[in-house]
């Protein structure tokens, strides 16, 4: 945190307020300049400085950024693959009920605009009544068309699961039965 605070005092006043209102307090105290969350914090890249040439310093600061990489990766990664992985099932993937949902809403909450729209344009010459759009042929048309995508997009979305479209998650994914 100090570093920051030197920073700040090197600007002039407004410059440092704005980048001060901009940046904010140090979220995690003055006593700890890190997220305590980032697996690449515990990387010192001058910790094998002093080594010899034949004690491969370089390689064990790669192993140390390879160690971060992965854990960052179990972290952060694998729960989320887990999620989708668990989320398959042998006709497509458990989000169909909530896609299914949005579809049949976009579709008949259009149609009833439309139909309002329509029914308002009529009252302005003085006709009242119901403009029958969103019981109408199109409108039916339109939602049979719209569940047909969302039952094709599912599927799509379950294969690309299976398939490896995010890594090792399709092998994880078929081998769930096993």
């Amino acid at each position: 945190m100090a570093e920051y605070d030197n920073f700040l005092q090197a600007l002039s006043g407004p410059t440092a307020m704005a980048v001060d209102s901009f940046f904010g307090p140090n979220p995690y105290g003055s006593s700890q300049q890190v997220n305590p969350n980032n697996p690449y914090s515990s990387i010192n890249p001058f910790a094998y400085s002093g080594m010899n040439r034949r004690d491969a310093p370089a390689d064990r600061l790669f192993a140390d950024l390879i160690r971060a990489q992965t854990q960052d990766y179990m972290q952060r990664f694998v729960p989320i693959e887990n999620e989708l992985a668990a989320s398959i099932t042998s006709t497509g993937t458990t989000f169909i009920d909530d896609d299914l949902e949005r579809t049949r809403g976009a579709v008949l909450g259009s149609a009833q605009n439309v139909e309002g729209q329509t029914n308002r344009q009529m009252g302005r010459f003085g006709l009242y009544g119901d403009s029958g759009i969103s019981e109408s042929n199109a409108t039916i048309s339109a939602l049979v068309g719209g569940i047909n995508d969302t039952y094709m997009r599912d599927r799509d979305r379950r294969d690309a699961l299976l398939t490896g479209g995010i890594s090792a998650l399709g092998q994880r994914a078929r081998n769930q039965g096993r």
